[in-house]
């Protein structure tokens, strides 16, 4: 009945960096203090037949069958029981070599036939010498951080894979030195092996670490294997051998460690051997908590009857610590991302991006409420939170806190602590530790948003034309009529009703077409710059970067339809939203009724390299572009002063220059006709059109119309001005070059060009009809992908804009930063992936030059010469597409990231006010903060006991009247040692530690004693 396992896999070593979440690490602790019904991860996978254990190494002798925990003699040191087991040749033999005798039949007699054979035993010492050989190789080459230094390696013998793992951990209180030598860390993790303090109780720690006391140590497991008690001592006394046969010996000494059984009770078996002293590790774990171990008096009796220790000795050198860990993990509703100032139309929960809760929440809106009141707010804001409750986007992003009372290190009677009284008062404990679990299932609904748009790709890729693809054709055939009965039933469940869909309009058609082109950055920023003047730089610094996305600023109509569309279960709904607001824009722009509450134009700007005054917009998607194409015909058409440019800015720049003419005479400012306006696709069909024409004449008259424009409305207010007075005016008032201009082609221009003011003049080099109609017809029949693209990174702009202005929040009024040191990080690393995807990573030969991409004045600065830009499918007639799928996730799980991170961080500032905030830079970057004033003392004592109250209301706790601390604690640890003060080696070791909890107790035992 032997269960074998084939691997394919020789010998493999695999070195690492033992990060905070290893599982030997920072999370066993986690796993810990969860208790026997706790999360669980084991690294001996359980289950296995016990028979199985004998192929391997089979019990030497049978057991006695009692726990450690029950109170027997000390073992004298010269007993036969605490040599360590004596090698034999019987492990790990084939099934042909050690017979099926697993009964210890007297009759059967053990022959050895061929000595020249090594025995299993020996070949496990052998690999195991090997890799301590490379383990001591590491600490004399590498440097040992804060994470201290791990090494794995794997061999197999007879079938079986066993596992090493070599660990050093440096003591919590120790920090390293920049700059010291590989033996700095060593030397630490000596000097405080054995005394009691705060690297007693570490906070990430392997749990060897915490039961035993060691810093240096080696597990040997099997995989797949549950070894007993017999067979871990074979294993164990193969690893005590092996690490003795590396010279020099390891300083500090190295510990061995075998996991015994599996399952939950975690045992394990240790040896140490260094300068012919020894100590032996035990550790087991009881499901009945004994009363007379609860306190700490009791626990110094079993350690006097365990150790045989006398009451005078141990009055003089035993030393006690002690940790009582309190757990909360019930907290109010959390209210998540604060919309207040940077949110779209007011609506905070629209702003957040979350699930669809303003398709739901927002049908009891009226869809005539554009005016956007405080009454219209009111009930969306209620109804939204209605909705986010039903949908539990309120999870808050911490899981638990734990608050550890730590007194350190005393001596044995400086506190009284017995059955019905005690002197270990939480609340004056030396010193407070929180630490906190973040919660996997916490939402991020701006992250869920973005993923949502990616899953519509494959049916965008289906739409040629947003128009035609509402636009249903009639079946020609019986089958074919069903089929779009069923398509649309099925559409019908997945897509908004028409109340909630007049509803999603009517929220769009209240926000801005552009944001003004004074605002630069963000309230949010502004407000943070203030109480901050280091950091307006960095928030001044952002927006011109998330440019570079080329989507829309978070609070316009472009940026409403990419949340709202984000919301949808399907890309015909997207669709559906997108043709019902070009439809009612449309319907605006011919009833000529105001198109949105824009109170002034959309930014542009021209570009002096091109040599003509017509003017690009920002950087932004195609679309948005043509939204602002829109709204500014309109507003061009609806001024009372249309097609005029009046010469007030000219005017101001006049003043600059000496204002005189080459002939003396005073030079007046022309009115000029409004310059043309110009979207990306446009710009680029004008570079494309340059290009193919060879003569620099005929390339000129590119810009002839508005040259002749300019030429007769300077003639006519400067009478008797010259080519080389107007060559002057424009180049040194309106900023503009004249080189793409041949001479020749510019004096016959003067020439033929009549004096003619610009109210005189019939023609207009902006014409709102024509470019409005263009703009929507783009808009109208956009293709899928291309429109799928554009809401996308619109969404994703408007996200980190979003998350920005919220981690600056987080810091609070008059803090030193705009956003915490951890939040920055997360947010450039966000950033610089999603400009990697869509930059630099994106299709070659997509890209626009900047001074041809139609970008605001500085757009060389901003944009750079490797950005991508819409038109360009347009213009070629490609159809576009997503960047890749590896740079899309890397782009995205940045930004889950950094959406965790400012989620949690406004959780943590909103649990401690006041003095706790400065708690939360420490409790975001490490999970863990130390508490050192009386103020934070009160405030997480507050939380601990409003966590608690919670937890009796929601049922999980009886109610009983008593405050946090007055109740139980979670866990509650001692560690008792004693040592004489003048001795400091290894068999002086007399060491315990005990956990007990509600329903069960762990103790660990080390005992040293001398060899010789």
């Amino acid at each position: 009945g032997c269960s074998r396992h084939r691997f394919s896999q020789g010998l493999m070593a695999a070195k690492m960096r033992a990060p905070a979440s290893d599982p030997l690490s920072s999370s066993d602790e986690d796993e810990d203090l969860g208790g026997a019904g706790g999360r669980r991860r084991s690294r001996v996978a359980s289950g296995a037949n016990d028979a199985g254990n004998a192929a391997f190494a089979p019990p030497l002798r049978p057991l006695a069958g009692r726990s450690f925990l029950e109170e027997v003699p000390a073992t004298p040191p010269d007993s036969p029981a605490a040599s360590p087991a004596a090698p034999t040749d019987a492990i790990a033999l084939p099934p042909a070599a050690s017979g099926d005798d697993d009964d210890g039949d007297d009759g059967a007699v053990f022959e050895i036939r061929d000595f020249t054979t090594a025995s299993s035993f020996e070949r496990i010492t052998h690999q195991i010498t090997l890799a301590a050989k490379k383990w001591a190789g590491l600490l004399r080459t590498e440097t040992i951080d804060e994470d201290g230094l791990m090494s794995r390696e794997e061999f197999n013998h007879m079938e079986f894979k066993y596992e090493l793992t070599f660990q050093l951990v440096l003591p919590e209180a120790s920090d390293p030195t920049p700059g010291a030598s590989p033996s700095a860390g060593v030397d630490k993790a000596r000097s405080t092996t054995d005394r009691l303090g705060l690297h007693t109780f570490p906070m990430r720690a392997h749990r060897l670490q915490r039961w035993f006391g060691v810093h240096h140590f080696l597990i040997v497991s099997v995989r797949g294997q549950n070894i007993d008690v017999d067979s871990a001592r074979t294993v164990l006394s193969a690893a005590a051998l092996a690490v003795q046969n590396v010279a020099p010996a390891f300083d500090p000494p190295i510990s061995c460690f075998v996991p015994v059984d599996g399952g939950k009770r975690r045992r394990y078996l240790g040896e140490l051997m260094c300068g012919g002293a020894r100590a032996v590790y035990s550790v087991d774990q009881r499901g009945k908590v004994d009363a007379s171990l609860e306190h700490l008096e009791g626990l110094q009796d079993f350690f006097c009857r365990k150790f045989a220790v006398g009451a005078k000795e141990v009055s003089r050198n035993l030393m006690c610590g002690a940790r009582f860990t309190y757990l909360a993990d019930a907290f109010d509703p959390f209210e998540g991302l604060d919309a207040g100032d940077n949110g779209i139309c007011g609506d905070g929960a629209s702003c957040s991006g979350r699930g669809s809760s303003d398709s739901e929440g927002s049908t009891a809106a009226s869809p005539s409420a554009s005016s956007g009141g405080a009454e219209r707010e009111a009930r969306v804001a209620a109804a939204q939170s209605e909705a986010l409750l039903a949908d539990d986007e309120q999870a808050d992003p911490i899981e638990s806190m734990q608050l550890h009372c730590l007194w350190p290190s005393f001596p044995r009677d400086s506190f009284v602590d017995n059955a019905t009284y005690s002197e270990l008062d939480p609340r004056i404990a030396p010193f407070w530790k929180l630490r906190l679990t973040k919660s996997d299932q916490a939402p991020l609904p701006l992250s869920k948003s973005l993923r949502t748009l990616l899953d519509f790709r494959k049916e965008a890729r289906t739409v040629r034309s947003a128009t035609a693809a509402l636009t249903a054709n009639a079946p020609k055939t019986a089958m074919a009529s069903l089929s779009m009965a069923i398509q649309e039933s099925l559409e019908s469940i997945l897509l908004p009703s028409d109340a909630e869909m007049q509803d999603l309009v009517a929220q769009c058609l209240t926000c801005p077409i552009s944001t003004p082109s004074s605002s630069s950055t963000s309230p949010a920023f502004a407000a943070a710059a203030a109480a901050a003047p280091s950091s307006a730089g960095a928030a001044a610094d952002l927006l011109p970067r998330l440019a570079r996305l080329r989507g829309a600023r978070l609070t316009t109509l472009m940026a409403k339809l990419a949340e709202l569309g984000s919301q949808m279960r399907c890309f015909k709904g997207v669709v559906m939203l997108w043709c019902r607001v070009l439809a009612q824009m449309r319907h605006r722009w011919d009833s000529e009724q105001p198109l949105a509450p824009d109170a002034e134009p959309p930014p542009t700007g021209s570009v002096s390299a091109r040599a003509v005054r017509a003017e690009h917009f920002g950087s932004s998607c195609l679309a948005q572009q043509k939204f602002e194409m829109l709204l500014r015909s309109a507003q061009v058409r609806s001024a009372s002063s249309a097609g005029l440019c009046m010469g007030t800015h000219a005017g101001a720049m006049a003043e600059e220059v000496e204002g005189l003419l080459a002939s003396g005479a005073q030079l007046l400012v022309p009115e000029l006709l409004h310059p043309a306006l110009l979207t990306e696709d446009m710009v680029l069909q004008l570079d494309m059109a340059a290009a193919s024409i060879a003569e620099p004449a005929e390339r000129a008259e590119l810009c002839g119309r508005e040259l002749r424009s300019d030429v007769a409305a300077f003639k006519a207010a400067n009478v008797g001005a010259s080519l080389e007075d107007f060559l002057t005016w424009r180049t040194r008032l309106l900023g503009l070059s004249v080189e793409p201009f041949p001479r020749e082609w510019l004096e016959e221009m003067w020439e033929a060009v009549p004096a003619k003011s610009a109210a005189e003049q019939s023609s207009r080099l902006f014409e709102p009809e024509r470019e409005a109609e263009m703009a929507l017809h783009y808009l109208e029949n956009i293709e899928g992908t291309h429109l799928l693209l554009q809401v996308f990174r619109s969404r994703l702009s408007a996200a980190l804009e979003e998350l920005s202005a919220s981690a600056a929040a987080a810091a609070g009024a008059g803090a030193a930063e705009a956003a915490p040191a951890y939040l920055r990080v997360l947010r450039e690393r966000a950033i610089s992936a999603c400009l990697t995807a869509f930059t630099g990573g994106y299709r070659a030969g997509i890209q626009c030059d900047a001074a041809g991409s139609g970008g605001s004045p500085g757009a060389d600065d901003t944009n750079g010469g490797g950005d991508f830009c819409d038109g360009a499918n347009v213009v070629m007639g490609e159809v576009d597409d997503f960047p890749s799928e590896d740079a899309l996730q890397a782009a995205l799980q940045a930004v889950e990231a950094f959406e965790a991170s400012t989620r949690l961080a406004q959780s943590l500032r909103a649990k401690f006010p006041g003095p706790g905030a400065s708690l939360v830079e420490e409790l975001l970057s490490e999970g863990e903060a130390a508490v050192t004033s009386d103020g934070q003392r009160r405030i997480i004592e507050d939380i601990f006991h409003r966590s608690r109250v919670l937890a009796q209301t929601q049922g999980r706790e009886a109610p009983d009247g008593r405050g946090v601390f007055e109740s139980l604690p979670l866990a509650k640890e001692f560690v008792l040692s004693h040592q004489p003060p003048a001795s400091a080696d290894t068999a002086a070791t007399k060491r315990m530690y005990a956990e007990i909890r509600e329903r069960q107790m762990r103790i660990a035992i080390a005992r040293g004693f001398r060899l010789t």
